[in-house]
């Protein structure tokens, strides 16, 4: 038996209720939405007359709380629930149906709707009633629920399959330049210093090149998609959709993740033949490299929403972030340096990012590594949550 949110229904079925839809000429799904909404009503029996309400500049949109065109509200209440903003502009709002996202609510998504009871009523065994579908629809919320819904996958595809189209550029180039690495500095240098730590000096420098590229790879994702998305106005589309702040960061986070963890297995993958680079501790390595990935990738979307020109994000991947990854260890143990050196690298937190994966991959380190580690986890948690915060605030997010 349907769960009815009986009090609601009643009220309408008598004409008794305002039914209001909200919506803005530029968005022209409202139309759809007219029609689903009175076939919708009429289906449930429901007299109340529908009144389209023209929502024409940001100022009217904050005064009525308008997340996007079509809105349908009853009674002042929107049928499907968004977060509280700071900010309410004029836009275009997008909805999960069974079909994927459209521009409008479908009619049993907002028969759906009605029917939806915090109390379910009981069927006719007196238990609690389940909530069923409407002709075959279920209602938004089992499309978009839980933090994994349907939202949160569309937008982790699309960061996905933004890198995968290009994967000449971010996956293979960054594989030709550890190469490169390796040759100048392992097989060039290498023929010098033989050992260091007691360890083959490309073996030593290869854990660092690989975190390196899993940095820049997990940086410049989230950094480069962030931007993209302000410059060419669809973060519009990604902030009217149901998803949560907390949705949303993890989606860019994890598509920024995936492609830093691919390249560094890559990079990985290179190594066992030019060095054969040993794994002495297999999950310390991938919880450091996991943990390096994380904290960069929300670091880019940090960096992402905070640039206003394109300038910025290249300003401090070259000058802040590839000069703290040289100084950090990669080439060198900080036991090599002269005094002023060493307690500059040992100030350098991406000194213990490397320390920490040289010591699972090769066993040798120059700081306690489990500590080291714990610093890093601590690190890239706070980095995800100043993330969602940033986002939750929505500060900078239109360019």
């Amino acid at each position: 038996m349907v769960a009815y949110n009986s009090s609601l229904l009643a009220h309408m079925m008598y004409g008794m209720a305002k039914v209001e839809l909200l919506y803005f000429d530029g968005c022209p799904g409202y139309r759809k939405a007219e029609q689903s909404l009175k076939d919708a009503l009429s289906r449930e029996g429901i007299r109340s007359e529908v009144e389209l309400v023209a929502v024409n500049t940001d100022e009217e949109a904050g005064a009525l709380g308008f997340p996007g065109s079509p809105t349908v509200r009853v009674d002042g209440r929107d049928l499907f629930q968004v977060d509280e903003r700071e900010d309410w502009r004029l836009g275009c709002r997008v909805y999960v149906t069974p079909e994927g996202l459209k521009d409008h609510p479908t009619e049993g998504m907002i028969r759906a709707a009605l029917r939806r009871s915090p109390v379910r009523a009981p069927d006719a065994s007196g238990e609690p009633g389940d909530p069923k579908s409407v002709d075959g629809e279920d209602a938004e919320d089992a499309w978009s629920s839980g933090l994994f819904g349907v939202p949160f996958r569309t937008l982790l595809s699309r960061e996905v399959n933004r890198f995968l189209k290009v994967w000449t550029q971010t996956l293979l180039a960054p594989l030709l330049t550890s190469a490169l690495y390796v040759v100048v500095f392992g097989y060039g240098l290498g023929s010098r210093i033989r050992e260091v730590e007691g360890v083959p000096y490309l073996q030593f420098i290869l854990p660092g090149l690989i975190l390196l590229a899993v940095i820049t790879a997990s940086y410049g994702n989230t950094s480069l998609s962030l931007f993209d998305a302000k410059r060419e106005r669809y973060i519009d589309d990604v902030l009217i959709s149901p998803m949560t702040p907390l949705q949303i960061a993890l989606a860019y986070v994890l598509g920024g993740v995936l492609r830093g963890l691919l390249v560094g297995a890559g990079t990985f993958a290179l190594a066992i033949p030019l060095a054969g680079l040993p794994a002495e501790r297999p999950l310390l390595l991938l919880a450091a490299g996991l943990a390096t990935s994380v904290a960069f990738a929300s670091l880019g979307v940090v960096t992402g929403v905070l640039a206003t020109r394109i300038d910025h994000i290249f300003f401090l991947s070259t000058i802040v972030l590839q000069p703290l990854t040289f100084l950090g260890g990669v080439f060198y143990s900080a036991e090599m340096l002269p005094a002023p050196l060493r307690i500059a690298t040992y100030l350098d937190p991406i000194f213990y990012a490397v320390d920490a994966f040289r010591y699972a991959a090769v066993g040798v380190s120059d700081a306690p590594p489990y500590p080291a580690l714990a610093a890093l986890v601590i690190f890239a948690v706070l980095a995800f949550l100043g993330t969602t915060e940033l986002l939750r605030r929505g500060y900078k997010l239109r360019y």
